[in-house]
């Protein structure tokens, strides 16, 4: 008799044990600097930003904090080199505002930003000037309430540098989902893209898993318990559980929204077997994608939602696949490997991250859907699970043990930059929120 497949890695986490709080890491040092760094982790640009300049009647604590906030998202968006805020020992504080002065240094590129206050609200001023000529990329305020505002302001501002600069979506507004709580009650939690801002989502009193984003980043569907089964939820954004009530069954589970933005992939074991199920949440209309006497869990939609990827045992142990959204065409993705799971797919569509049972623990496999090649991009003691993309393609959203309890974890997509979000009480599956439009 085949073994039964755990159905990844739910009921691993079903008696694992409140909310997480975020943790702060030191921003990487820039190496040597000469406008464009090379480096493992890719080519970077050389970027100077000088302490915010406190202007009209703001306080020099709050030009500080929203200093340090727009430096630390452009250093986690991995685009930038930052320079020595000071001027790398080499600028006369009174030359800090001269771009020339940062060339000498080695900046391509310069930042400069200004807080002030006018009539109770607080403005904040970024500059983005070429080193070489001087010439102004970026010349924007954004105004808000402060204290309160300084992080968003900070956020908006990083966004339009890393766009006007690279040409890309920043992902400093973006937020990521996950639950975290104690024994029998795990509840949903939004915490800002940085580990920020820690908030509960849900009071349901009961297990909560696997939140995943609606595309307009308005929503969130979740696995939860409390109903008489397990079953699919949504969460809107004013707050409201909607029930979705897929049809049947002892355990409907792992939701993922399509691309189109009103069909759920799960999966269920309504016919006595963990199959693939859409879910049409406009219609309430249901289609079953597999039949297979193997079992089918995890499904995750391609970026063209032409495609999903899945976790099937039906080779013997557990291995990810990939068929059209109507069920056709099933082949399988993962070759290397006895144990391979919890499948994401990048935003643009070329790779797929995995999780994969290496030397005893979990790590995270990126897999090139052009070349078949595949990357182990994590490594050492415990286990790193649920992965799942940023908006911007380059981050990697997980769950790790690897300090002993569970936390939400991300790395570069390259493997460099591997920073810890939560500290605290245990947190688990987290999704990344679109970039909301």
């Amino acid at each position: 008799m085949r073994p039964a497949l755990p159905l990844f890695p739910l009921l691993s986490l079903l008696l694992a044990a409140g909310p997480a709080a975020a943790a702060q890491d030191p921003s990487p040092k820039a190496g040597d600097l000469q406008g464009v760094i090379r480096d493992k982790a890719a080519s970077r640009i050389a970027l100077a930003l000088p302490p915010t300049v406190v202007g009209p009647g703001a306080q020099p604590a709050e030009a500080a904090e929203i200093g340090k906030v727009l430096h630390d998202d452009l250093a986690f968006s991995g685009w930038f080199a930052l320079l020595d805020p000071a001027g790398e020992g080499r600028i006369p504080p009174d030359r800090l505002q001269d771009p020339a002065a940062w060339r000498e240094a080695g900046a391509a590129q310069l930042v400069l930003a200004k807080l002030s206050v006018e009539k109770e609200r607080g403005l904040f001023n970024v500059k983005v000037l070429e080193t070489g000529k001087g010439t102004v990329l970026l010349d924007r305020t954004w105004g808000g309430k402060l204290p309160s505002d300084l992080r968003r302001l900070a956020h908006i501002a990083a966004d339009e540098i890393v766009l006007q600069l690279t040409g890309r979506p920043g992902i400093a507004q973006t937020r990521i989902a996950f639950v975290s709580g104690q024994n029998r009650v795990k509840e949903v939690y939004l915490m800002d893209y940085d580990g920020a801002r820690v908030r509960r989502l849900t009071s349901t009193g009961t297990i909560n898993l696997s939140p995943a984003w609606s595309p307009d980043a308005r929503q969130l569907t979740f696995l939860s318990f409390k109903g008489r089964k397990p079953s699919i939820y949504l969460l809107d954004e004013n707050g409201k559980i909607i029930t979705l009530a897929p049809k049947g069954g002892e355990l409907n589970a792992a939701p993922d929204y399509a691309p189109d933005g009103r069909t759920i992939a799960f999966s269920s074991d309504r016919d006595r077997n963990s199959e693939i199920y859409t879910f049409d949440v406009t219609t309430g209309r249901e289609a079953r994608l597999t039949n297979h006497p193997a079992i089918d869990t995890a499904p995750v939609w391609s970026p063209t939602g032409t495609e999903i990827a899945f976790t099937s045992d039906r080779a013997g142990s557990p291995q990810i696949y990939v068929m059209s959204s109507t069920g056709s065409n099933v082949r399988r993705l993962s070759n290397e490997g006895r144990y391979n799971e919890s499948a994401a797919w990048s935003p643009d569509g070329g790779r797929i991250v995995y999780v994969s049972r290496i030397d005893g623990s979990f790590q995270l496999v990126l897999h090139e859907l052009a070349t078949g090649k595949e990357t182990i991009l994590t490594s050492g003691r415990g286990n790193k699970e649920n992965p799942r993309w940023a908006p911007d393609g380059r981050h990697i959203v997980f769950a790790s043990n690897r300090d002993g309890n569970y936390a939400i974890w991300v790395i570069r997509d390259d493997g460099t930059d591997l920073k810890k979000l939560t500290t605290g009480e245990p947190a688990f599956t987290p999704d990344w929120s679109p970039i909301r439009r």
